[in-house]
C-alpha cells in the first residue's frame, strides 16, 4: 500500500527541538500528564513512571521504516500479536470477544504479571490531528491510510501482582482490571515529531457506571485518571469475559462483561467524557469523539504509523519483566521494586534475559499459569466476530488472519534489508507463541480455542510454535515479522469474502 515519509530520524528529533513553533513553547501545561504516553516529553513529566504505549516506527529518508524515538529514545518494545481481517460490512467498526483470564498458580510459580503486563485488544479511530494529519470519515472504507489521520486503540487487560504506585496496570494486587487507551502521534506543520506531545495518550478506566475517574484527555488528566475507585470494574482470574468493541452515536464503546460474576464495565470515548485530541503543533487539546476509522478490516485498512499492521487486532505486551530486587543490573531493567507480590523490574528487556524469553509460560502443566483462552465469539472459526446487519447479533466470523510481532524491532541486529531480523533473537531462550486447540487434551471441553503460550501436544494445532510469525515485513517496516495473511482455522461455513 502506498506509504508517506513524514516521520523523522532521532536525528529529526534533535533538529524539532529547535523548530517548535512558539505557541508550543509558551503554551501553559500542567507539571505532569499525558501529552507523551512514552514521558520523554520536553515540557511535562508523565502521571506514571511506567506506561505501556503503543510502539511507532519512523523513516529513514527511504522505506523500509525504521525504528521509532521520541526526544532521541527509542520507544520500541516487543508485542506478539494476530490481527483479523474481512472485506464485509462492521468487521472494522463492531467486533466481540470472548476470553477466560489466566489463572496463577501459587508462588513460586511464575506469575501472569511477569510474563505480560497488558493483554490488549486494538482497532483503528479517526484523529484527524493525528498522524498523517488528514481529514477521517468515520466508520468508513473511504479513508486512505497514507492520508487519513489515525489513532490507536487499545483496550488494556492488566493482570494483578504489580504494585499500582510503578505503572498503570494493576488496579490492585488480586484483580484483573481493563483501561481504555488512545494513542496519537503527532506530527508538525514542519514535518517533525513534536517533541513536547510526541505520542499524547487519552486513558480510562473501564467503570461499572460507565464514568470516568478523572479527565482522559491529555491536555488535562490528573492522578485521579489513573487512580481506581469503587466503580471501576474488577475481575477475578479464571473469570470469563465478553468484550465488545463497537460505535455509537456519541463515540467508540468499549463494554467488558463479566460472565462469571454478572458485574459489568463500559466507557464512551467522546468529548462530554472528557476524551481529547491534540493540535500537533501547540499541544492543546480539544475535547473529541472517538470513531472507528474503517468500515470494514480489509488487509490494507491498518493504523499507518504503527510498528504492526493493525486494526482488529489482539496483542500480549511482553519483554517487560526481569526479576530481582534490581533484576540482573543491566541499563534496561529500571524501573524496578521490592514486592509484595514478586521483587523485579519493568524496563524494556532489550537483552532478552527476562522472564518473557524464557520457558516459563502456560504449557498445559499445573507448574504454569493457565493461557488466556479466546473463543470463537461467533461459533465459528476463532477469535471474535463482527456484527451482522441481517441479525443485528454478532456471528459473523473473520476469514483471514495474520500472525506479527515487532521484536526485530527491538533487536540491534536487525537490518533495514531485513537481514538478522530472527524470532527469537540469538539472546532468548524462547519466544511464546499462538497456537489452538482443536479437540481433546486442552482445555476440558475440546472446543476450538485460541492459545498463547507454550501449548502444544495433541489436538492443538501450533502453526511451526515461533516459525509462525515469518519473516521481516518489507517494505512494511525491517523490524516486523509477520506470516502475511493465512486462512483462520476452525471455520465450519463459506465466508463470502
Amino acid at each position: 500500500m502506498p506509504r508517506t515519509t513524514a516521520f523523522v530520524t532521532s536525528f529529526g528529533v534533535l533538529l524539532a527541538l529547535l523548530l517548535v513553533a512558539p505557541t508550543a513553547r509558551s503554551q501553559s501545561v500542567a507539571s505532569a500528564g499525558s501529552l507523551d504516553c512514552n514521558g520523554y516529553s520536553a515540557i511535562q513529566a508523565p502521571l506514571k513512571p511506567r506506561m505501556y504505549c503503543a510502539d511507532f516506527y519512523t523513516a529513514w529518508g527511504q522505506w523500509p521504516g525504521g525504528r521509532g524515538y521520541d526526544n532521541g529514545h527509542y520507544v520500541g518494545h516487543d508485542e506478539p500479536s494476530i490481527s483479523f481481517y474481512s472485506t464485509r460490512h462492521h468487521s472494522g467498526n463492531s467486533v466481540r470477544w470472548e476470553v477466560t483470564l489466566p489463572t496463577d498458580r501459587p508462588l513460586p510459580a511464575v506469575q501472569t504479571f511477569e510474563l505480560t503486563p497488558a493483554i490488549w485488544f486494538a482497532m483503528a479511530l479517526c484523529d484527524p490531528n493525528s498522524f498523517p494529519n488528514g481529514p477521517c470519515i468515520p466508520d468508513s472504507d473511504e479513508n486512505a491510510p497514507a492520508a487519513t489521520g489515525s489513532a490507536f486503540l487499545e483496550l488494556q487487560l492488566y493482570p494483578p501482582g504489580f504494585p499500582p504506585w510503578i505503572t498503570q496496570i494493576s488496579c490492585d494486587l488480586t484483580h484483573w482490571c481493563a483501561a481504555l487507551n488512545i494513542d496519537s502521534l503527532e506530527v508538525m506543520s514542519n514535518g517533525n515529531l513534536n517533541p513536547n506531545c510526541t505520542e499524547p495518550i487519552n486513558f480510562a478506566w473501564l467503570q461499572t457506571n460507565g464514568v470516568p475517574t478523572g479527565p482522559p484527555g491529555p491536555a488535562i488528566a490528573t492522578v485521579a485518571t489513573y487512580t481506581p475507585n469503587a466503580q471501576t470494574l474488577r475481575m477475578n482470574s479464571g473469570d470469563r469475559l465478553r468484550i465488545t468493541i463497537t460505535d455509537t452515536g456519541s463515540g467508540l464503546l468499549t463494554r467488558i462483561e463479566d460472565l462469571t460474576t454478572g458485574q459489568s464495565g463500559y466507557m464512551v470515548a467522546s468529548g462530554a467524557n472528557g476524551f481529547q485530541n491534540t493540535d500537533p503543533n501547540s499541544c492543546a487539546g480539544t475535547n473529541f469523539d472517538f470513531h472507528p476509522e474503517y468500515d470494514t478490516a480489509k488487509y490494507g485498512n491498518f493504523v499507518p504509523w504503527a510498528a504492526l499492521q493493525a486494526n482488529i487486532t489482539l496483542a500480549f505486551e511482553t519483554g517487560h519483566f526481569s526479576p530481582g530486587v534490581n533484576g540482573d543490573n543491566d541499563s534496561d531493567d529500571a524501573p524496578c521494586f521490592p514486592g509484595p507480590t514478586v521483587a523485579g523490574c519493568v524496563g524494556e528487556d532489550l537483552d532478552y534475559d527476562g522472564t518473557s524469553y524464557r520457558k516459563d509460560w502456560p504449557d498445559g502443566s499445573n507448574k504454569k499459569a493457565t493461557p488466556m483462552q479466546i473463543y470463537a465469539a461467533a461459533g465459528n472459526g476463532i477469535g471474535p466476530a463482527f456484527r451482522s446487519d441481517a441479525s443485528g447479533r454478532y456471528d459473523q466470523a473473520y476469514p483471514i488472519m495474520q500472525f506479527e510481532t515487532d521484536i526485530s524491532a527491538t533487536n540491534s541486529n536487525c537490518q533495514p534489508n531485513g537481514i538478522g531480523c530472527t524470532v527469537p533473537p540469538a539472546n532468548a531462550r524462547f519466544y511464546p507463541f499462538w497456537s489452538v486447540q482443536t479437540g481433546g487434551g486442552w482445555p476440558a471441553d475440546g472446543s476450538c480455542t485460541l492459545l498463547f503460550g507454550d501449548m502444544t501436544g495433541a489436538g492443538i494445532l501450533d502453526f511451526g510454535r515461533d516459525k509462525e510469525y515469518g519473516a521481516a515485513d518489507l517494505p512494511w517496516f525491517f523490524g516486523q515479522n509477520s506470516s502475511g495473511p493465512v486462512a483462520t482455522p476452525c471455520l465450519q461455513f463459506a465466508n463470502s469474502d
